[in-house]
This record gives structure tokens, sequence and C-alpha cells, in this order.
């Protein structure tokens, strides 16, 4: 644990010399629900924001089969001081009810909604700087919906594309590999090396359905991140959570793999909602530091970055 405490120190250090050497913002809190009547729908959210003066750019955060937005609440809280509102998302289904498209669409809805409901509130975003980012399925929804909408940027946390076990139905389980072709924003996969290992049974990201092949599918640009040594449910907050958690195979040090992850992904989105060009060249020196340390392995679309991406 101290290991990982440290590295993310370190790491946070290091974001804030990115970041310009400005304090992070101090960060607000809204928890409501959006109400869809027209489909009897309805999404949690927590909305954590920058108490600044100007919209923030609108991060979408879409968590993994069964766990709730709040399960990821360190993540809002990074990007939220560091000058993007970050919705964390809780889908209404069960383990025996799961609708892909269904959840799809909750997606699409929160994002055309959630805008104007945090203004209601006195919140104000900016509805043309969004990014959707998911862990698992989470992962799986958001490109489903980056194919058929427009948004800045596309981040994927070891995302699976499968359905329920043993069960194909192309209506409740829609392919999002199939349709990476149509996703235009630029992409970040981050994928966790054990996410593949067999454990119970069945590995939570089967090879033949997580981050390789989302980036296989990619048209580009497109970044993927392997992190060595790390399990699938490394990303959540708490990855000793009980029962659901301990059916993925464990990682090696989960706080230092979810510590590197958002500082990657944090640097990812301050360039394509912030603009922050020098966002872009610390991640790409931070990578190569890592690569060479062999904490990460790293493949790019097209293998030449176009510039400025």
């Amino acid at each position: 644990m101290l290991r990982g405490v440290g590295i993310a120190v370190i790491l946070w250090v290091s974001v804030l010399g990115w970041a310009g050497g400005r304090d992070p913002w101090p960060v607000g809190e809204l928890s409501l629900t959006l109400v869809d009547p027209g489909r009897g729908r309805q999404v949690g959210v927590l909305l954590l924001y920058p108490q600044g003066p100007e919209p923030a750019p609108l991060v979408l955060f879409s968590p993994g089969f069964l766990f709730t937005g709040p399960a990821y609440r360190s993540w809002g809280e990074l990007w939220a001081s560091q000058g993007m509102a970050v919705a964390l998302l809780s889908y209404a289904y069960s383990l025996f009810n799961p609708d892909h498209r269904v959840l799809a669409q909750d997606l699409a809805f929160a994002l055309g909604t959630l805008p104007k409901e945090a203004e209601r509130r006195g919140i104000r975003v900016d509805p043309e700087r969004v990014a959707l980012v998911g862990h698992s399925l989470g992962g799986k929804l958001s490109f489903l919906v980056a194919a058929e909408r427009p948004v800045r940027a596309v981040v994927g946390l070891d995302p699976v594309d499968g359905g329920a076990p043993g069960v194909t139905d192309p209506v409740r389980f829609p392919s999002a590999i199939a349709v990476m072709g149509q996703v235009r924003a630029p992409v970040l996969l981050l994928g966790a090396e054990y996410g593949e290992r067999t454990r119970f049974g069945s590995p939570c990201a089967p090879p033949d359905a997580n981050f390789r092949k989302f980036f296989e599918a990619a048209p580009g640009p497109a970044l993927e991140i392997t992190q060595l040594g790390a399990g699938h449910v490394d990303y959540l907050d708490n990855p000793h959570c009980g029962l659901l958690c301990s059916v993925c195979w464990p990682g090696v040090d989960p706080a230092a793999t979810r510590s590197r992850a958002q500082t990657y992904t944090l640097l990812f989105l301050r360039h394509h909602l912030l603009g922050d060009v020098s966002a872009h060249s610390a991640l790409l020196e931070l990578l190569a530091r890592d690569t060479e340390g062999r904490v990460v392995l790293v493949r790019v679309k097209p293998e030449r970055l176009p510039q400025g991406w």
C-alpha cells in the first residue's frame, strides 16, 4: 500500500507542474437524478465540478458492470480539481436484466440533458466540450454513444465488448467494436494485463472482446496503454470490494495502477478538453519513461500521431 501511495503523491506533484503551477480548483458536489419519462428510465448522477468563473468542459463517466458512479469518486475529484466537471453516472439494471442498448440510450440521454440540468442549479458546463469515459461495460457504452454523437474524446478503462455469459443477442448486446469505425473522436484505451486471466471459470475481460480489439477496430487517432501487472478492477477506488471484485484476477499493486491510469487520462483530457498542448507532450514523455521502466506497453494508431493530436 505504501508503494502505491508514494506513486500517487509523485504523480500528483507532477500533474500540478504540468498544470502550470496553478493551485487546484476547489471542488463542488451535486447529486441528482435525471428522469426520462418517455422511456420510463432514470440515471443517477454525482456531479463533481470546479468552482471557477468559466463554464467547465464535461466528462461523463460510466461505471463497470453492477458498479455505481461513486465507486470511482477519486477520478472525479482529481479531474474536477483540474478544471473539468465530472458526472459519475449510475444506471438502473440488475444482474438478471442487463440490456446494453438501453444503457447506451441512458448515457446518450444524460449527454443531452445534463448540461441544462446543471445550469438550472447554477453550475455552468460547456456542452461543446464533452468527453466520455468508462470502465469495463461503461467503456463499451461510451464507444457505442461516441459512434453516434460528436464528442471531443473517448476513454476506455479496460473496456469489454461482451454481453451476458452464454447469451447471443445482438439487440440487447450490440457490439461496440463493430461500430468503432464510426468513432471520430481521439481515443485512449487503457488495458489491464491480467484482465484476460481466468478466475472462477471465465475472465473479466476476455481476449476476444477486450481493449486490444477496440484499438484494432479504431480508425485512429488512437492510443493504447497496456498496464503491466494490472487487474481488471484496479480502476475502482476500492478494488477489494468483496464478491463482485473477487471474480476478477487481482492486480499486483492496484493503487499504483489506478494512480498512473488517472494521470494518463487526466493529461489526455487536459489536451482535448482544455486545449493544453503541453499536457500532450507530458503524456508522451511519461509514457516513454514508463515503457522504459517496464510499467506499460504502448501502441499508437497511426504509427506517427498527427501534429498536435
